[in-house]
C-alpha cells in the first residue's frame, strides 16, 4: 500500500525524502497518519534488508496495508499491520517485539511517536454477494501459492493460478514447467515450487523457486540488480540450506532474464547437478 506523497518531486524533479514530506505543513491529521505509516513501513524494511535479516524484511513485503490507530489504552498512535488471514501466522509474538523494536527506534529518530506495532487480519471487501466470494474460497479461484501475499494491488504475473512478483520469476516458471511437462519423462520429472515460505536455521526464507528432482530438493534463486553489494549474506544463507538438506542451490544472474537461451542454459545446469548423486 502506498500513497501520492512519496513520489512528490520537488523543483529538480527529485523525488523528495519522507523527512521532507513531513515538514509540509498544509498537510491534515490524515494525511501526516498515512504519511508516517508508510514512512515507518519503508525505514523498517530497508534496515532490516540492509542489516542482514532478509527473512524479516521478506516477511513484511506480505503486509497489505498500514495505518496510525489511536490507541485507548496506551494514549497514543500504534502502527497497524494488516496481513493475509494466511499468513498471519508467521508474525510470532517474537518478531512483532522485534518490529515493535526497530519501530520505536526509527520513531525516536524522526520524533513522530509511534511505540507499539500490531498485527492483524486483513478484511476481505465483503457485500450480498459473499456466498459466491465463499464459494470460490473454498473451490481454490485465487492464487494459491504463498506469492499471492506479495500482490497487495493487482496482479500482472499469473501462470496456473499461482501469483508471480515480477516478470523474470514468471519466464523461469514458464520454461521450469515446460521442462516439468515436454522435456523430462512422466516418470522421472520435477516439482515447482514458486515463492515458498519457510525456516531455516536462525531465519526465515522465502526462495524463488524450490525444485524436487529425483528425490533431492534444490533451490533456484534470481538475482536482483544489487547482488554483487550482498554476495556474502547469500553464501552464509547458502550453507544454512545446504545444512538444512537442501542439495544444491544456484541462482539465475539478473543480465540472463532478457534472453531465454541464458534461462535455459542455467535451468539445464541446474537440474543436471540436482539430479547428480551425492
Amino acid at each position: 500500500m502506498t500513497n501520492d506523497f512519496a513520489h512528490t518531486p520537488d523543483t529538480s524533479g527529485r523525488p523528495l525524502s519522507y523527512e521532507e514530506l513531513l515538514g509540509d505543513r498544509t498537510l491534515t491529521e490524515d494525511q501526516r497518519d498515512l504519511l508516517v505509516a508508510e514512512m515507518l513501513m519503508a525505514y523498517m524494511s530497508v534496515l532490516l534488508a540492509r542489516r542482514g535479516d532478509t527473512g524479516t524484511a521478506q516477511l513484511l513485503l506480505q503486509v497489505d496495508r498500514w495505518s496510525l490507530e489511536w490507541d485507548n489504552e496506551g494514549h497514543e498512535k500504534d502502527l497497524v499491520l494488516e496481513v493475509d488471514p494466511a499468513n498471519k501466522s508467521h508474525f510470532t509474538d517474537d518478531l512483532i517485539e522485534k518490529l515493535k523494536q526497530l519501530c520505536q527506534e526509527i520513531s525516536e529518530r524522526f520524533r513522530v511517536g509511534v511505540n507499539w506495532v500490531v498485527v492483524r487480519e486483513t478484511f476481505p471487501v465483503v457485500g450480498p454477494g459473499w456466498r459466491e466470494l465463499v464459494q470460490r474460497e473454498i473451490s481454490g479461484e485465487r492464487p494459491t501459492n504463498q506469492a499471492r501475499r506479495l500482490q497487495p494491488g493487482p496482479r500482472r504475473w499469473l501462470e496456473d493460478n499461482l501469483a508471480f512478483t515480477n516478470e523474470g520469476e514468471h519466464r523461469v516458471y514458464i520454461l521450469l514447467r515446460h521442462r516439468q511437462e515436454k522435456v523430462l519423462p512422466r516418470e522421472e520429472t520435477i516439482s515447482i515450487f514458486p515463492l515458498p515460505n519457510g525456516r531455516i536455521v536462525g531465519r526465515m526464507c522465502e526462495p524463488d523457486f524450490l525444485v524436487t528432482y529425483k528425490g533431492r530438493a534444490g533451490i533456484l534463486e534470481i538475482d536482483g540488480p544489487h547482488h554483487n553489494a550482498r554476495r556474502a549474506l547469500d553464501v552464509t544463507r547458502e550453507h544454512l540450506m545446504h545444512d538444512s538438506g537442501i542439495a544444491y542451490v544456484d541462482r539465475v544472474p539478473v543480465e540472463a532474464l532478457e534472453d531465454r537461451a541464458e534461462i535455459e542454459q542455467v535451468i539445464d545446469r541446474f537440474l543436471r547437478r540436482l539430479g547428480e548423486p551425492r
